[in-house]
């Protein structure tokens, strides 16, 4: 994939001096074969860190004829090279990746800073489950640190979207289910992953390997059965029992209400060994001493604005994080003080989206374009699109697509319009009409599909025989105010401040969690609870913590102060990740050791 073998250099003016000051001469001539390209050379002096040093270093005296002659396969490298110098263009996705490569490791001989940077962060922008790898793979032979440790996030971070055949190898496989910042909340998902990948590359000897990937923390009796249950189908097919006798061994501890760890297992060896064999548990105490531990946090995001009476329309609007030892903190502020009726949805957990909303109230004049704040790059992106006029929307991503539901539009009008926006694709689209025209409908998505409540009912988006509709899944008797994804549930809130929830795929009514006597503002999930956020009249925000397996305890409740700030309800709230997860390049002993041996 080398292209640039070897630069031999030699200026096309005479130079009568030598030493370390400015060579003085306007143009030089670089050939590649029977190509020719005349550059200036400040221009060159000013993008390229090697040719600087080379000109501004010592020379010797050549013949007036002589010119750079440079060893590169492609001369349409060096003209694109030079045409980004010329006129900085900014459109390299036009270009295939295998091209990109070329121009990067092009950019990196002649340390063209400036567009390595641009490479980056255009790749970083095309990152997908399908690519994320090979593109690790590209930034580490390029040494691109920040889109290997980009791709990585994205990889981690889309376990819930990824598909085995995206993993190019049986290493890859391993680093991505053993890592700590892996986003599973369910190790048994990890453990069915592995095992799909295992079966169709015809490697289920290594079955056991993809189980030590597992945070054996999180595994209770309950994930083990399951495992169990599932590695039935694939029983015939395994070289050996010892993966069934090492899951049986730890059912036993389980059983007893046994924590899963090193010190339950050397406690408990006599009795161990006289069920199992002396190898059983030692692989087993192997498996369990070298696990690592699940280290991923998601962080709720929450709009805040200052609640000083006079014109709060021209109050500006910030964006807060939650953390419970440290209370509220400004993160970013969002969008211009005049806005209003906007909102915020997350894309992935690395990505905030802002769309809708109108510059003053009633001027007619909305906010059309969607903009992007990539988290880990700290930079807001501007899509320049133009979406038709609303706001006080309901919004929500699936996958890669963006659904903005209902809200208001020109003239004050409901809207019961719904658009979808690809923010890959760069493009628009109308789907069926929202049943109801609404205001600040409460929308999420769960299981991949898109539900939407309405004054009675939630629905759900259904796609069938290439024809879209809004299919009625329960009935609620009252406007919600909020809807949130969490496991396997949809949690809502309703006006009257209850609590509820409902599995889409299973009940037909919704069930009461809680009550409350103060108005629900804002709801997060954090992956291992749900937070709820209260807005009270005396300036303080009370927090509702839940968890799915801790329903009928009391839940946990955190009171805030908000002194001369506000909630903003009506913009809606995410969760993000605001930490790039370190590569982790080093697998546990036992993984090293299997791999050695591979």
């Amino acid at each position: 994939m080398s292209q640039c073998l070897f630069f031999g250099f030699i200026l096309s003016k005479r130079c009568k001096y030598l030493g370390t000051s400015n060579i003085k001469m306007e143009e030089v001539s670089l050939r590649i074969g029977f190509n020719i390209f005349k550059v200036n050379r400040e221009l060159l002096c000013k993008y390229s860190d090697y040719f600087r040093t080379m000109f501004n270093g010592c020379c010797v005296e050549w013949s007036e004829k002589q010119e750079f002659n440079i060893n590169m396969q492609d001369p349409n490298i060096i003209s694109i090279i030079i045409k980004f110098m010329e006129t900085g263009i900014k459109d390299l996705n036009k270009y295939p990746l295998s091209k990109i490569i070329e121009i990067s490791m092009a950019a990196n001989f002649l340390q063209i800073t400036e567009l390595q940077q641009q490479i980056q962060e255009m790749l970083c922008f095309k990152l997908s489950e399908s690519n994320c790898f090979e593109f690790m793979a590209v930034a580490e032979e390029l040494c691109y640190t920040l889109l290997e440790q980009y791709s990585a996030s994205y990889g981690l971070f889309s376990f819930k979207s990824m598909k085995p055949e995206h993993i190019p190898t049986i290493h890859k496989l391993i680093w991505y289910l053993s890592h700590p910042y892996l986003d599973s909340q369910n190790e048994l998902h990890v453990f069915e992953f592995g095992l799909k990948w295992l079966f169709k590359n015809h490697k289920l000897d290594s079955i056991l390997h993809i189980f030590a990937c597992l945070d054996m923390s999180r595994v209770s009796n309950e994930t083990l059965t399951d495992i169990k249950e599932f590695l039935g189908d694939y029983v015939n097919q395994l070289s050996d029992s010892l993966i069934l006798e090492v899951i049986d061994c730890l059912l036993v501890l389980t059983g007893q209400e046994l924590e899963i760890s090193e010190l339950s297992l050397c406690k408990h060896k006599v009795e161990l060994c006289q069920k199992f064999s002396e190898r059983v548990w030692s692989e087993t105490l192997s498996v369990v001493k070298d696990s690592r531990s699940r280290l991923i946090k998601y962080v709720p995001v929450v709009p805040i604005c200052i609640s000083k009476k006079h014109n709060p329309e021209l109050l500006p609007h910030s964006l807060y994080i939650f953390e419970d030892d440290k209370g509220f903190k400004e993160y970013l502020e969002v969008v211009e003080e005049s806005l209003w009726g906007w909102n915020v949805t997350a894309w992935g957990l690395t990505r905030l989206i802002v769309v809708c909303g109108e510059y003053g109230r009633n001027t007619g004049n909305f906010i059309r374009d969607i903009k992007v704040y990539y988290t880990f790059m700290k930079k807001w992106i501007h899509f320049g699109v133009h979406l038709p006029p609303r706001r006080h929307a309901g919004v929500t991503t699936l996958g890669d697509l963006l659904y903005i539901i209902g809200g208001v539009g020109e003239q004050r009008k409901f809207l019961a319009t719904t658009i979808v926006y690809d923010l890959k694709q760069r493009s628009c689209r109308s789907v069926a009409n929202f049943p109801e025209a609404i205001v600040v409908p409460a929308v999420c998505t769960h299981n991949n599909k898109v539900y939407a409540a309405g004054n009675q009912n939630i629905y759900r988006h259904e796609t069938r025989d290439d024809k879209d509709y809004w299919e009625v899944v329960v009935s609620t008797g009252g406007k919600m105010t909020h809807l949130q994804s969490y496991k396997k549930y949809i949690y809502c809130k309703k006006t009257n401040s209850r609590l509820y929830r409902f599995d889409p795929d299973v009940d037909e009514e919704l069930e009461r969690i809680t009550s409350s006597s103060i108005q629900p503002a804002l709801i997060c999930n954090l992956g291992n609870d749900i937070k709820v956020f209260n807005q009270t009249d005396q300036d303080k925000v009370l927090i509702d913590e839940f968890k799915e397996d801790s329903l009928d305890s009391k839940p946990r409740l955190v009171s805030t102060p908000m002194e001369n700030m506000r909630l903003n309800s009506l913009a809606g709230a995410c969760s993000l990740i605001m930490t790039v997860p370190p590569m982790c390049a080093d697998l546990s002993q036992y993984h090293r050791q299997y791999l050695v041996s591979e």
